[in-house]
This record gives C-alpha cells, sequence and structure tokens, in this order.
C-alpha cells in the first residue's frame, strides 16, 4: 500500500476513534438548523445537523433532510469520512429503534454520501426521538457508531417543508 494512502486510513481511522471517544456527539451541539438557497424565483431550504471532533472543530458527519416527493417522508443525505469501507452499507436507526441500511453512494474529495428517502416511520421517529445512530465501518472494517441529536429535527423540517 502506497504510503500516502497508509497515512490518509491512518488520519481517517484516528479522527473517527477521536470523534467517537471524545464525544462527537458533543453536549454542545447546537439544534438542528434551517438553511436555504435561493435563484430569486424559488428556495430550496433543508434541515442540517453537524457533528464536529471537538479538539480540531473538523467535521466528523453532517446529516440534512429536504422535502420528499411523500409528504409525509424525507430526502436525507449523510456526508461521511473518507477512509471508509464502502462494501458494506451504513446502519441507521432513531435511538435503540429498527436498523435501516442504505449503500453509500459515492465519496469525493470531502467525504463519502449515502443519499435515502425516509419513510413516514423514521421522520416519525426522527420527530420524537433523542439520537440518530448511524453506523459506518472504517477501512479497517471496523464498525463506528455516531449519535445525531435529533433536538429540534420536528421544527426545523416543519420549516422546510413549507
Amino acid at each position: 500500500m502506497p504510503v500516502r494512502r497508509r497515512v490518509l486510513l491512518m488520519t481517517v481511522a484516528a479522527a473517527l476513534a477521536l470523534a467517537a471517544a471524545s464525544g462527537a456527539r458533543a453536549q454542545d451541539v447546537a439544534a438542528w438548523r434551517v438553511e436555504c438557497t435561493g435563484d430569486g424565483k424559488s428556495l430550496d431550504c433543508r434541515a442540517i445537523q453537524q457533528l464536529f471532533q471537538r479538539e480540531t472543530r473538523q467535521l466528523v458527519l453532517s446529516v440534512l433532510a429536504r422535502r420528499a416527493a411523500d409528504p409525509k417522508g424525507a430526502l436525507l443525505q449523510i456526508q461521511m469520512p473518507l477512509g471508509l469501507n464502502l462494501t458494506e452499507p451504513i446502519q441507521i436507526r432513531v435511538d435503540n429503534g429498527a436498523i435501516e441500511k442504505y449503500p453509500i453512494q459515492t465519496c469525493t474529495n470531502v467525504g463519502c454520501f449515502a443519499a435515502l428517502t425516509a419513510n413516514e416511520r423514521l421522520v416519525t421517529s426522527m420527530r420524537n426521538g433523542t439520537d440518530l445512530k448511524i453506523t459506518f465501518q472504517d477501512g479497517n472494517k471496523k464498525p463506528i457508531e455516531l449519535a445525531v441529536p435529533l433536538l429540534g429535527f420536528g421544527v426545523a423540517f416543519d420549516k422546510v417543508r413549507t
């Protein structure tokens, strides 16, 4: 394995381990927020929650929710770090609920991405739950679970849907 790739994998693994151990779900995490962009004719809004590594403020995980064709569902996009095992799907669940699996679709220079349509049951669980738990595997197939606080999800998502 080339030295550069090995260093990148070790850096990602270290960042993920630090994030999990030091609380990427930091106690100072804010509620979900709404961001909108527009072209003068229409607005494109999304509800966003991000987890940062506490000491370095490096982005570890980002989840955004948009309006879906089904008014009771949501389009979710999850951004994860580079260096993941791409052959295994990510697992998501709210609190200790049922696990749902979704593939990682692509990776770019800023991270790896999974996009999914959350059904009404998952959206309702997110509205009423405490944490959205996302589990993925690092390059060594070690599972890493991060908890995304759902504080303010319902309010933010309601603003996105209007």
